[in-house]
C-alpha cells in the first residue's frame, strides 16, 4: 500500500517539477509572463534596486528563477515524504497567490475567460490536495494515531 501511496505523491506534484523546470529553460519568458501580471510595490524598490545591482538581473529573472524553484524543491520534499505539512503549506499558498495572479477570469474577456476559469479550478483542486497533504503530513499507510482507537 505504501508503493501507492509514493506513486500517488508522484503523479500529484508532477506538474510542478515539470513547470518549475521549463520556467529555469525559459527565464527569459517566464520573466515576460510574471511582468505582465504582476507589479512590484514600490515599497519594494530599494531592495528590489539592490537585488538587481547584485545578481544583474532584472526583479522579474529573479521572481522567475524563485518560482521555478519553488515548483521544484518542494514537491521533491512531498514525493520524498520530507516536512511534508511544511512542504505542503508553502504549495497551498503558492498555488492560490499564482491563482489570483496569473489566472484572474474575473478580469478578462470571453476567449481567455473560459480557459483561465478551468485553469482556476484546477488549481482549487490542487489546492485542496495540498491541504489534505498538511493533514496527513508523512502519514504512511498502516500507522495509527491514538485517535483511532476508542476510549
Amino acid at each position: 500500500m505504501s508503493i501507492l501511496f509514493l506513486i500517488g505523491r508522484i503523479a500529484f506534484v508532477a506538474i510542478f517539477i515539470f513547470s518549475g523546470v521549463t520556467k529555469l529553460m525559459g527565464i527569459s519568458a517566464t520573466a515576460a509572463m510574471i511582468q505582465s501580471k504582476f507589479v512590484i510595490p514600490a515599497a519594494l524598490a530599494t531592495v528590489v534596486a539592490s537585488a538587481e545591482g547584485a545578481t544583474g538581473m532584472t526583479a522579474y529573472q529573479l521572481l522567475a528563477i524563485a518560482v521555478g524553484v519553488i515548483e521544484i524543491l518542494f514537491p521533491l520534499l512531498i514525493i520524498f515524504n520530507i516536512l511534508t505539512r511544511f512542504a505542503a503549506l508553502v504549495m497551498l499558498v503558492f498555488v492560490g497567490v499564482i491563482t489570483f495572479f496569473m489566472h484572474d477570469f474575473w478580469n478578462m474577456t470571453d476567449a481567455a475567460r473560459g480557459l483561465n476559469q478551468v485553469m482556476a479550478l484546477k488549481n482549487l483542486s490542487l489546492m485542496g490536495g495540498f491541504l489534505i497533504l498538511m493533514v496527513l503530513g508523512s502519514w504512511r499507510p498502516g500507522m495509527h494515531d491514538e485517535d483511532d482507537y476508542p476510549a
